[in-house]
């Protein structure tokens, strides 16, 4: 049996500033949606309304109006005057930081949360979620006691034990290392599939969104600018908001130049290049805007001939920055691109401010919007 939707319709106006992050200005969150089967991702940039919108549902905040509902069972309608207390809703939450009580075991915490049971069936709960999370063995630690990555699975255990409609949660991993976060998104996935419930998950991580999801809600400023498989939204963005909002790092003005639909291509003219994009129809002569992920652009030292990509741009490094989870770099080809790689990369093909490179850029990879 597929379990109930989340349906969720809300307006809720913020003065002087967002509840998860962004300008001190006034900032109206104005989203409508239903959660399918699986895990759902809330994907969108800083300050685009995420967490804003998972403590709404969890009754953490109320509304201005709308209504939210799992299957028949209304948690929240303004004009029936309906509105749950959180403890009322039946809705799990898993934070950024795993908000554990510090001074009980795991155990204990995920005991806390198991409802209306004798000793045994309690006892009973809580092996079965440690066992899920792989954290059977620290049981008998608190939480001062355990790594990051432990946190998180006994706050994950614990959120589940109530036996919750929904779970929420707000980018449970951003604290946790790279090897840990993968092993995590196994379980992860592996409980929504023990459950089965609704999994609301907030990210702006492309990774955990096409490793968990089944359907993607990408939100910027506060709307839903588009929905779908994450990785149709992430290939696909439709329109402007969608471009910006799925982290398109490189966006340019440019006019459609040249059309060849049998080779299945678009080719555009920037302010110092030209690319081609996947055929789109559109009139010579359109101004459009031009996204590439920093991310779908492979570099490379010597000009490659045997190749699927339509665009091969020299240029010269301009600048690296070195962040802990990446490397980015400009390059310079006419246009400034900024370039995600890996430090590996960075080293193998020893690359340095000025060296000279070529960067390949598939026609795909190329969105075009009017």
């Amino acid at each position: 049996m597929t379990a109930a939707g989340l349906q969720v319709r809300i307006r809720q106006r913020l003065p002087g500033g967002r509840q998860d992050g962004g300008a001190a200005d006034d900032f109206t969150l104005d989203v409508s949606f239903e959660t399918r089967a699986g895990i759902n991702i809330l994907f969108g940039p800083s300050g685009a309304g995420k967490t804003t919108t998972l403590r709404a549902i969890a009754g953490l905040t109320t509304p201005d109006e709308g209504r939210i509902a799992h299957g028949a069972r209304v948690l929240f309608d303004s004009a029936a005057r309906i509105n749950l207390a959180a403890q009322a809703r039946r809705v799990g939450f898993v934070f950024q930081d795993s908000a554990l009580f510090p001074h009980l075991t795991a155990a204990q915490n995920v005991a806390y949360a198991v409802a209306r049971a004798d000793a045994r069936a309690k006892t009973a709960r809580v092996n079965e979620l440690l066992a899920l999370f792989h954290v059977e063995h620290a049981a008998r630690r608190r939480p001062r006691e355990l790594s990051g990555g432990e946190q998180q699975r006994v706050a994950l255990a614990r959120a589940l034990a109530a036996r919750p409609d929904v779970l929420l949660l707000d980018e449970p991993l951003s604290a946790v290392d790279a090897p840990t976060r993968t092993l995590l998104l196994d379980e992860i996935d592996a409980a929504q599939r023990a459950a089965p419930i609704p999994f609301l998950y907030v990210t702006h991580n492309h990774a955990e969104a096409m490793r968990l999801g089944a359907h993607l809600i990408l939100l910027h400023a506060g709307r839903v600018v588009q929905q779908g498989r994450p990785l149709d939204v992430f290939n696909a963005p439709q329109g402007a908001l969608a471009v910006r909002a799925v982290g398109t790092e490189n966006l340019f003005a440019g006019r459609v130049i040249e059309q060849r639909p049998g080779d299945g291509v678009t080719v555009v003219e920037l302010a110092g290049a030209r690319l081609e994009a996947a055929y789109n129809a559109l009139p010579i002569g359109t101004h459009v805007t031009v996204g590439v992920r920093a991310e779908d652009i492979i570099i490379a030292r010597a000009r490659l001939t045997d190749t699927s990509a339509r665009n091969v741009l020299a240029g010269t490094i301009k600048q690296i920055i070195l962040t802990p989870e990446q490397t980015e770099l400009i390059v310079d080809c006419g246009i400034e691109l900024k370039v995600s790689i890996t430090a590996g990369t960075l080293a193998a093909l020893d690359l340095h401010e000025g060296s000279a490179v070529f960067l390949l850029i598939k026609a795909r990879a190329v969105h075009l919007v009017t």
